[in-house]
């Protein structure tokens, strides 16, 4: 059993039933439209799915699974949280100065390759797909202004 997914998986449960009972938006003008608070209740659900699923995972697993081969995983696990930290905060401040269609694909390259992709389609690919579907949804058919 993972100990640390378990409780963090738990943690993310009970946060969603947080944000599921916090969303409480009401809509006046057409009772039929769900209304401001579909969407924050839509991912809490989703989340309080995924961290269910997550904890029956972890609770089913081996205790010595990694075995000799996972020896190195902690050390690879820091360094991705730390490289994924620290390319965050880049992004932040980057952000407002750049296209986020410059900053995105950027960013998403780079955790890709943090993470140990190496295939140029792939990390092509991935990072303008998700950025023009980002951007169309929201800067074009929601009109999010995106910077």
């Amino acid at each position: 059993m993972r100990w640390g997914e378990l409780t963090i998986s738990a943690g993310m449960a009970l946060l969603a039933v947080a944000f599921f009972g916090l969303a409480t938006f009401t809509q006046e003008i057409n009772p039929i439209d769900p209304g401001p608070a579909f969407y924050p209740r839509l991912v809490s659900l989703l989340l309080l799915v995924f961290s269910i699923a997550q904890i029956v995972i972890s609770w089913r697993g081996r205790e010595g699974s990694g075995g000799a081969a996972g020896a190195g995983q902690p050390a690879a696990a820091y360094s991705y949280s730390l490289g994924t930290l620290v390319l965050s905060i880049l992004y932040i401040g980057v952000f407002d100065k750049a296209s986020y269609l410059v900053t995105a694909p950027g960013l998403l390259v780079a955790l890709m390759l943090l993470g140990g992709v190496r295939k140029w389609t792939v990390l092509g690919g991935v990072a303008l797909g998700y950025t023009l579907a980002t951007y169309y949804l929201f800067g074009k058919l929601l009109m999010v202004p995106i910077p």
